[in-house]
């Protein structure tokens, strides 16, 4: 027989190869635009450990609470109502301690200029 006969292996490992490639090719792609639409959706919430992105007068509150003796790691959230009355939550590592969460409470309420009844400490937990 001849040498040269058409043998339908060859251009179907290519066909199956060049299909692999597309497959592959498309898979990156649409894992690419699920993260870039994931990203712009999600907004700037990169930080897995904090539930909220805290303000930058959130954060001044948080760094003055930190060097507080036993206080440890804080984070502190402020709500304002429309009549300007604030209120803010405090999580920290210390609030196990009573004094420490005396300390925190009036630190807050001070730095607010609300009352301290305004002010909710939580243990943050481990």
């Amino acid at each position: 027989m001849n040498n040269n006969t058409y043998s339908p292996k060859e251009p179907k490992s290519k066909f199956l190869k060049s299909k692999t490639k597309d497959f592959l090719l498309l898979a990156i792609l649409a894992l690419l635009l699920f993260f870039t639409a994931w990203k712009i959706f999600r907004g700037k919430d990169t930080d897995s450990s904090s539930v909220t992105q805290m303000t930058e007068s959130e954060q001044k509150i948080a760094r003055i609470l930190e060097e507080i003796d036993g206080v440890g790691d804080a984070e502190v959230i402020v709500c304002e109502t429309e009549d300007g009355v604030k209120s803010a939550v405090v999580v920290c590592e210390g609030a196990r301690d009573f004094t420490v969460v005396l300390d925190v409470r009036e630190a807050v309420a001070a730095a607010l200029g609300t009352e301290q009844s305004a002010v909710k400490i939580y243990l943050k937990k481990e």
